[in-house]
């Protein structure tokens, strides 16, 4: 049986220095398919605010997930995500727009890029959906 704990990332959205990411760990991959997240409660007094009360409500991502055994537990493939960030991205652009904002659309289109390139590859091996290297 796989033990599931949370895990808090040693990760932070500069400025802050709160670590405000869980993720459910596993044996196999070591936490790659649900994230919790603490809500931004936006930049005030020169910092970024978080809400760690005990009853705060957090986010949940969860992720596609195949098992051995073939089940699939429902959830978002990466992309999916990806493509919500670029669209936010440059949606925001228009209303501020900034240089720095076409770093962000690059970035996420050559996400995107390099997921499909693998997407094909696996294809073209045949080995999608399949649990195989």
């Amino acid at each position: 049986m796989m033990s599931k704990k949370l895990e808090l990332l040693d990760l932070t959205v500069f400025p802050s220095t709160d670590k405000t990411i869980y993720v459910e760990s596993d044996d196999i991959y070591g936490g790659a398919h649900r994230y919790i997240l603490h809500n931004c409660l936006g930049f005030n007094n020169g910092k970024t605010d978080y809400d760690f009360a005990p009853d705060a409500p957090v986010q949940s991502i969860q992720f596609i997930k195949k098992a051995a055994d073939g089940t699939i537990i429902p959830g978002l493939q990466s992309e999916q995500l990806a493509l919500v960030m670029l669209d936010r991205c440059k949606k925001l652009n228009a209303r501020f727009p900034s240089d720095h904002n076409g770093k962000q659309v690059k970035g996420l289109e050559m996400f995107l890029e390099g997921c499909s390139d693998r997407v094909q590859e696996r294809v073209d091996r045949g080995v999608m959906g399949d649990l195989k290297k």
